[in-house]
């Protein structure tokens, strides 16, 4: 006997359902692992009594949450890309794509980025916040460690929303869908932030996925994202 809904349910991971349906599937259990089991609190409640010689907690915290970013939004999807799908990472963003296109965009919004980030770090909100390891601006070692940590965060994440789900769904139900549901997810991530970070998310995600369609990959926006921070917080901790 034929159970209608479960007959709906299975139809899903059949034939050209398959595709989206895993990746949305996969890009909501990884966002919701992260934002769960990936943060500095979850270390600090579960993991921190295993490693009590790694160093200062809260920086290891940080490190932590920053690693966790690279595993659940970046390395695993990409797993799905290769070995389920059996396609080339390129094709969800990760290829050199149009490399002068990229760097003559990031050079376009450099002076802009920069001006947001000096800006945002006089913000009492913005500064509760950031930087995510509080002990960045201890030295300038700490902070170049910080900022290579940012650096991981900032793949795993313009991989995830501007590759994996814009580009994976592209294929499935058009390069417009695919573009607003990444925005749309990354949005929705930036939940718990400052909220004109909240906002803001909203035209810098559609930005950077604009730009991910020009350039055939997600290398300006990662580069323009990770300026972003990293300027952010260079201005929290010696300004």
């Amino acid at each position: 006997m034929k159970i209608p809904i479960l007959d709906d349910l299975f139809q899903l991971f059949r034939g050209e359902n398959r595709r989206p349906t895993l990746i949305v599937l996969l890009s909501v259990v990884m966002i919701v692992a992260w934002r769960t089991a990936g943060t500095q609190g979850f270390y600090h409640r579960h993991l921190a009594h295993l490693a009590p010689d790694c160093g200062d907690p809260a920086e290891v915290a940080a490190w932590y949450q920053m690693a966790m970013g690279l595993l659940l939004l970046g390395i695993l999807p990409a797993g799905l890309v290769r070995l389920v799908f059996g396609e080339s990472l390129a094709s969800v963003g990760l290829g050199t794509g149009s490399l002068k296109a990229a760097i003559v965009l990031i050079a376009l919004t450099a002076p802009f980025i920069l001006w947001i980030s000096h800006d945002s770090a006089t913000v009492a909100e913005f500064r509760d916040v950031y930087p995510f390891n509080r002990s960045a601006g201890v030295s300038g070692r700490s902070f170049a460690v910080h900022v290579a940590s940012l650096a991981l965060l900032y793949l795993g994440w313009e991989f995830h929303f501007r590759g994996f789900l814009q580009q994976g769904l592209a294929a499935s139900v058009g390069s417009t869908a695919g573009l607003w549901v990444q925005v749309l997810a990354s949005c929705l991530l930036h939940f718990g932030r400052p909220d004109v970070e909240i906002w803001a998310s909203i035209p810098a995600g559609l930005l950077w996925g604009l730009q991910a369609n020009y350039t055939k990959a997600i290398w300006a926006g990662f580069a323009q994202h990770w300026l972003l921070g990293a300027a952010l917080d260079y201005c929290i901790c010696f300004s």
